[in-house]
């Protein structure tokens, strides 16, 4: 059965483990093999600056076993913003509902937390990831980023947050609409946005993990 908890230091073995489990990740996104001190970064709200967000670490455990990890922040870059810096599946558990879960507890923490859309980032060559989020209903937040972003750079992409499931929000949630839908957002909200998400990508010792593939 999988249960979905926070990780905190203690878990800090298993994160380590699910990482270097998947080098296909890393080295898409970093041109690197996975490192043990991936999981100090993941475990940690450092990389996302000082500010009022709220950072954790998800895992998604299946008997006991780490099969997938979500690092969400609500708040950040933008108060209504739920920002995803990592969704990722273990390689043998994809297409299982992992990843699906790992989503849909993001959503509800979203909701909860009063934001009004979710945002990512993925690596601009990882076109598969791209594809995944797109079929999900994430739309670039500005066409400028992917004209201008190198391989190893990001593109970032959001979407409303839905509605919640059940019978009091049929036909509420928000469907995928053409490139550029969601929340309403003015060009300087958007640039700034992408501008801090673009600072973190750079910090030296950050992951700033850009969203992996998450298949059902």
């Amino acid at each position: 059965m999988l249960t979905l908890r926070a990780l905190d230091p203690g878990d800090r073995a298993a994160v380590v483990a699910f990482l270097l489990a998947d080098p296909a990740h890393a080295r898409t996104c970093f041109d690197r093999d996975p490192v043990p001190a991936d999981a100090d970064d993941l475990l940690s709200s450092a990389g996302y600056g000082p500010g009022r967000h709220r950072h954790a670490l998800v895992g998604a455990f299946d008997d006991g076993v780490l099969v997938g990890l979500l690092d969400r922040v609500l708040g950040w870059p933008t108060p209504q913003t739920a920002y995803l810096g990592l969704v990722h599946v273990h390689p043998r558990r994809r297409r299982a509902g992992v990843g699906a879960a790992l989503l849909a507890h993001a959503e509800q923490e979203a909701r909860d937390g009063g934001c009004r859309q979710l945002m990512l980032s993925v690596v601009a060559r990882h076109h598969e990831a791209r594809a995944h989020w797109d079929r999900r209903g994430f739309r670039l937040l500005t066409a400028r980023g992917e004209r201008t972003a190198g391989p190893l750079e990001s593109v970032v992409m959001h979407r409303p947050v839905p509605a919640a499931p059940g019978p009091a929000a049929d036909g509420a949630a928000a469907a995928p609409g053409p490139a550029g839908d969601g929340p309403a957002q003015s060009p300087e909200a958007s640039r700034a946005a992408c501008s801090r998400i673009s600072r973190r990508s750079l910090e030296p010792t950050s992951t700033s993990r850009p969203s992996a593939v998450v298949t059902r």
